[in-house]
């Protein structure tokens, strides 16, 4: 009985140790860590290409904003330089105008009716108020009937800032 006992357990032992050298064998076998590096890769891989596409998406949607954002600027600067062409083409018909008073050569003096002695008086008496008038004064008249401030400054011969400087001052005093 001793020796069917220790057969047995001479067995249960062997199998035993045959059972655990497979499992190690197997868990130690190179086409196992293979197969789980693989996995891992694929894994990795697959994360990778999700994060990519994510990205992508984000860059299409700020590339998208950015070029609605340069349309819109581009057509501020088409409006801008329309206002350019615009002040600049205002700017050289007041120097025209300007230009053509000033060469005007005066009538040759004529017999002149008391009535128009008077307009001539009237038209002098004008003048002299108009020069009596403060820089000021002439300069928010002009603006008054919507000349822009290059424009005043040409005709009242005031540098620009002078014209602006008065505006605003006359403005700001009037918002108050």
């Amino acid at each position: 009985m001793i020796g069917v006992i220790l057969a047995l357990a001479l067995l249960a032992i062997a199998g035993g140790f045959y059972f655990l050298k497979k499992r190690i064998d197997k868990a130690l076998s190179s086409e196992q860590w293979v197969s789980s590096i693989r996995d891992e890769i694929d894994q990795l891989v697959l994360e990778m290409n999700q994060t990519a596409e994510r990205n992508v998406a984000l860059l299409e949607d700020r590339i998208k904003a950015l070029e609605s954002l340069l349309g819109e600027a581009d057509r501020k600067l088409m409006l801008l330089q329309k206002e350019q062409e615009k002040s600049d083409l205002s700017r050289q018909v007041y120097t025209h105008l300007k230009k053509n008073t000033l060469v005007t050569p005066p009538e040759p003096p004529q017999e002149k009716s008391t009535l128009q002695l008077t307009l001539a008086d009237e038209e002098l008496n004008h003048e002299k108020e108009e020069k009596k008038k403060s820089l000021k004064d002439r300069v928010m008249e002009l603006y008054g009937q919507g000349f822009s401030a290059d424009i005043i400054s040409q005709k009242l011969q005031a540098s620009i800032a002078e014209v602006d400087l008065i505006i605003s001052l006359q403005t700001e005093g009037g918002e108050r």
